[in-house]
């Protein structure tokens, strides 16, 4: 077998792997939609911690539709104009906003609304008849989320009459109720009341497992119940590289060619701190992973291969110190998960910072989920 090169940091182009990793994401398509005044921007600008219309480059794709995409950006966001209540742009907005939605349907998946935020301001008191039309048309296209915004100018009853105006145009699971006064959102008791974790919740459950990634990227996940969902989703993220692992050694490799694995894992790495949103730029990522990752990994490979690989998986090569498939995948799949909860654990509490989580808690991390390997409770 021809001998591997050594994995060198320094060759390896995190720059190319990022921008082919940000090309690699699919990016779910989401309209935004409601009435002029309905709180449409507040939405936005509170589930992604962002204005994405000011990050994202826009443009008309027809009138009164405007789309906001970037490079750096994993969706692509769409912003009706909306319309004043009781005027004549009324009609001609439902002819915009039904007329595009339903020309995307007729193409490709990737060009499909495959979500529709529909925004209600609940403190108006009232559901239009053009609402309920409108909602109804689009959730025949396509998933249609109600969000009635500003609930903070309303009492429960009022709320509770809101609700019943659409339960006969959209499933009440899809409705949701928000607001971003101050006063909601950091008081544990009144911030019950509040749906923007069951909204997120709910649109990553309407996508397709391949557009969810996208979705979770971008979400400001603060709670939680959001950060605990988006650990859950990055498993899919992991599974792809243990694949990867198990076909780079579908010819078992001598352990002294080990290193075959390191760019799969060193990638996989990568690719969940962009997903976590790890703050930094190419050359601190670069450091972090040298420092931190690459030296974890060698250990890791070292101590399983050398001490622990009959233990783990008992059919293998231990005597010729070969790495088969089963066992690259289950390594990858460990290092994956520790990583996951690495970052997972920096979000929850940023007191300490991702290398020294990693310098504290990913040696046993990777034990913990080593022991746990789906593959090892098949072999015990």
């Amino acid at each position: 077998m021809e001998k591997k090169a050594p994995f060198n940091l320094d060759t390896y182009d995190l720059k190319e792997e990022l921008d082919r990793l940000r090309g690699k994401v699919k990016k779910p398509n989401i309209l935004i939609a409601g009435a002029t005044g309905s709180g449409k921007s507040s939405v936005v600008n509170h589930v992604f911690g962002r204005d994405l219309t000011k990050v994202a480059a826009g443009e008309p794709v027809t009138r009164g539709i405007h789309e906001f995409k970037s490079e750096d950006v994993a969706i692509v966001l769409y912003d009706s104009e909306g319309y004043e209540i009781g005027s004549a742009r009324q009609e001609a907005y439902a002819d915009e906003v039904i007329g595009f939605v339903e020309r995307a349907g007729s193409k490709g998946a990737a060009e499909q609304m495959h979500l529709v935020w529909y925004a209600i301001n609940a403190s108006m008191k009232r559901v239009t008849a053009l609402d309920k039309a409108l909602i109804r048309r689009l959730n025949d296209v396509t998933s249609v989320a109600v969000v009635f915004t500003q609930i903070d100018q309303v009492d429960l009853d009022e709320l509770a009459a809101l609700r019943e105006e659409v339960k006969d145009v959209v499933a009440n699971d899809a409705v949701f109720q928000v607001s971003v006064a101050s006063e909601l959102l950091s008081d544990p008791e009144l911030r019950v009341h509040l749906d923007w974790e069951r909204l997120v919740t709910w649109s990553v459950e309407q996508l397709d497992q391949s557009l969810q990634e996208g979705l979770l990227m971008e979400v400001r996940a603060e709670s939680e119940e959001m950060l605990k969902l988006k650990r859950k989703k990055a498993n899919r993220i992991i599974s792809g590289y243990v694949a990867s692992a198990g076909t780079a050694a579908a010819v078992p490799l001598p352990f002294a060619d080990a290193i075959a694995l390191t760019p799969i894992q060193v990638t996989m790495s990568v690719h969940l701190f962009r997903y976590w949103g790890v703050k930094t730029n190419d050359d601190m990522l670069r450091a972090l992973i040298g420092s931190t990752v690459i030296p974890q990994i060698g250990r890791a490979l070292s101590k399983t291969i050398l001490l622990n690989v009959m233990k783990f998986f008992p059919g293998a090569n231990a005597a010729a110190s070969v790495i088969n498939a089963t066992v690259a995948s289950g390594i990858t799949w460990a290092i994956g998960l520790a990583i996951n909860e690495v970052a997972y654990r920096n979000a929850m509490d940023s007191s300490k910072t991702i290398e020294q989580l990693l310098n504290s808690d990913f040696g046993s991390l990777f034990e913990q989920f080593m022991a746990q390997n789906p593959v090892t409770k098949k072999k015990d």
